[in-house]
């Protein structure tokens, strides 16, 4: 942790660098040549002045006597007259010479100055002149020094409750790895780390539940099949001590019903389990319409103590299609169909109907419906409303994965015929 804080420090200063380096190659020179113009236009009209009195003495006297020492001693600046032919000028500044300017050259902060003295062949030189780079020696260094102690403040301020939180997520990570679910993160902030803590915590929560419920559906499974494993070693245990023929017979056909209860229970398991890991195919696309006419033909061809009436297709009815495999939606509405012609007493009435954006399929019964406080836990696996063994208890809660699955939900309410409505919802 301490080596990504120390990357990010080392970062900053890397780019504080290159920013440093490229204002030296882009920025300062453009500073530079600014200088150097504001002081030839500053000092252009004192140096000027002076060349003219150095101009008028050499006419009243014939020489030039003392002027320029004592020039260097009052302004603290040297001052020279030389020949015109020793300046050190390129021809441009030459020429702005010649024709009576004030020329600088040289740095910015030692610069040189030249005016023409006409009638002489001298120049008068003043410089370097005495400027300081205000950055420069002990400042530069005392602020530089400054720079670096605020950046490096700035930068601990900022990351050390970034530091303390990624600590505590890491912390929380590997709690949960130990197999500590009801470890979780301290969400100290609304940023992205306050997020991210989030997100760890909802997914503790999420690995918490499901690992409670993988429990408890191993748990009601090895319940579940406990009862046909002891069928079959209680008949088989009369098999072998029959006597007669068909004693052993009704013995045999005993263990083949409990080993076809065993086949239909792991079926039912392995249903449940590969929809867990099911991801609806984007394409996926169903007319419910024609999917439930044909599944309530088959299944009212069977016998039932209840008459199943089912929606017909009509010429004015519309296509009602979802984003759902047309198996699916025939598995989950025949586990409904089913379970409401058990506890149905004579009629069972399966019905469409479109919300929005949303396909409902209503199954309703005039059973003797299903508690307020049972509602929820129906769709749970393996769970029972009555001690007799209807199935496996796992219809209702493959009906809820296949909804869950391609974003619908499944809901048990009161019916208008007395018993429950089973109502499965889709996307359109």
């Amino acid at each position: 942790m301490d080596r990504l804080f120390l990357r990010v420090y080392l970062h900053i200063f890397a780019g504080v660098l290159i920013a440093g380096l490229a204002a030296r190659v882009f920025v300062i020179p453009v500073i530079n040549a600014q200088l150097a113009r504001n002081l030839e236009a500053t000092f252009a009209v004192p140096v000027g002045l002076m060349a003219e009195l150095f101009e008028a003495r050499y006419r009243e006297h014939g020489d030039f006597g003392g002027p320029a020492e004592q020039a260097s001693r009052r302004f603290g600046v040297p001052v020279a007259l030389i020949p015109q032919g020793r300046m050190p000028l390129d021809a441009e500044s030459a020429a702005r010479l010649e024709g009576g300017q004030v020329v600088r050259v040289g740095p910015v902060f030692a610069s040189m100055l030249y005016a023409r003295l006409e009638g002489t062949g001298h120049v008068l030189e003043v410089g370097p002149l005495p400027l300081n780079f205000p950055l420069g020696g002990a400042r530069g260094l005392a602020l530089g020094l400054c720079f670096v102690g605020g950046l490096s403040l700035g930068v601990f301020m900022l990351l050390r409750p970034v530091r303390r939180q990624l600590l505590d997520l890491r912390r929380t990570a590997e709690a949960l790895g130990r197999g500590e679910l009801g470890a979780r993160a301290e969400v100290g902030s609304r940023d992205v780390i306050g997020a991210l803590s989030t997100a760890v915590n909802h997914m503790g929560a999420e690995l918490q539940r499901s690992i409670t419920l993988r429990d408890e559906l191993l748990h009601n499974t090895s319940h579940e099949l406990r009862a046909p494993s002891q069928r079959l070693h209680f008949s088989l245990a009369l098999a072998r001590e029959a006597s007669e023929p068909a004693e052993r017979e009704q013995a045999f056909d005993r263990v083949e019903r409990s080993l076809s209860e065993l086949d239909q229970l792991v079926d039912e398991l392995l249903t449940y389990a590969r929809l867990k890991a099911h991801r609806a195919p984007k394409e996926a696309r169903a007319d419910v319409r024609p999917v439930l006419a044909a599944l309530c033909a088959t299944l009212a061809s069977l016998p039932n103590r209840a008459v199943l009436a089912a929606p017909g297709p009509g010429p004015g009815d519309e296509p009602l299609v979802v984003r759902v495999e047309a198996r699916l939606i025939e598995r989950a509405t025949s586990n409904l169909i089913l379970n409401a012609l058990r506890y149905a007493n004579s009629q069972v009435q399966v019905s469409l109907s479109r919300e929005g954006h949303t396909i409902h399929i209503h199954v309703d019964d005039d059973g003797p419906g299903i508690p307020l406080a049972e509602r929820e836990r129906v769709f749970e696996p393996f769970h029972r409303l009555d001690d007799e063994r209807h199935g496996f208890g796992l219809g209702l809660a493959i009906v809820h994965r296949i909804a869950e699955v391609h974003g619908g939900r499944v809901s048990a309410l009161g019916s208008v015929l007395g018993g429950a409505r089973f109502t499965l919802s889709f996307p359109a």
